[in-house]
């Protein structure tokens, strides 16, 4: 059984490969299953969402055909709990939270590290904890609102807290774990599969996927699913932190990486 990821991005929202470069390389690399997962429009996020969303899935359809001897291409969204409304079917959605929305006003957790810790004094004092505590406020409604398949990069707040470093805040506290055991029961409702994301990885701003093996624990504990995306914004990092991903999914009691079922 052949490599799959169902976390990629292109040109035509933030990432810098185009969809066939990308099915080219999956071909190259041996890759079974490769799944597009364009970011929905949104707002607060229209510099990095799909800008044609007409484009991308005739795009997406027209590499399923012309590529369907030689690999499975699956035509997704990553979908945020406050994306427009979108009426495109799709084979898979990937479902996200990315910016709080407190009083009309969206506050950045995945910009920069000068971004987050402004949106962090302004609207929690300064107390990067309470911040992540209201980040899973919001997260809890992953499944309810996108209807998705895979919940993504479930502790995206955790971005520029360093690996074991807690620059921002202290991810084994109690309240905080608290707050995410929340989240996970709330969405597990709805959505079983979790997963493991090399995001931040990519991007150098971590050493190891998300989420947390805290979190990994509580989400074995709940009767959840782990699959592995990279969140690949480029061809040259479709299969990074995989064997990382596997790694963990073994360590915290998962027997495998699970597959979506299309």
């Amino acid at each position: 059984m052949g490599f799959f990821n169902y976390h990629t991005h292109t040109t035509y929202c933030d990432g810098k490969s185009t969809p066939e470069e990308i099915v080219l390389e999956a071909i190259r690399l041996g890759m079974d299953t490769i799944g597009f997962s364009g970011h929905a429009p949104c707002p607060g996020a229209e510099d990095y969402s799909v800008r044609d969303l007409e484009g991308y899935n005739e795009c997406v359809e027209r590499l399923k055909d012309k590529y369907s001897d030689k690999i499975r291409i699956l035509r997704g969204i990553e979908r945020d709990i406050f994306a427009y409304d979108d009426n495109h079917d799709y084979d898979y959605v990937i479902g996200a939270f990315h910016n709080l929305y407190v009083d009309g006003k969206f506050y950045a957790t995945d910009r920069s590290p000068a971004i987050i810790q402004e949106s962090i004094n302004e609207l929690c004092g300064g107390d990067a904890e309470a911040f992540a505590i209201r980040y899973m406020g919001f997260a809890k409604d992953i499944a309810r609102v996108t209807g998705c398949d895979i919940i993504a990069h479930m502790d995206l707040v955790t971005k520029f807290n360093g690996d074991g470093e807690n620059k921002l805040f202290d991810v084994r506290s109690e309240a905080y774990l608290a707050a995410v055991k929340e989240a996970v029961d709330e969405n597990m409702k709805l959505c079983r599969l979790f997963e493991i994301n090399a995001g931040a990885i990519s991007r150098g701003w971590r050493k190891t996927p998300y989420p947390d093996p805290a979190i990994l624990d509580i989400i074995h504990d709940a009767g959840g699913k782990i699959t592995f995306g990279s969140d690949s914004h480029a061809k040259e990092t479709l299969l990074l932190g995989f064997d990382q991903a596997e790694e963990l999914a073994k360590k915290h009691g998962f027997g495998a990486l699970t597959r979506l079922v299309i």
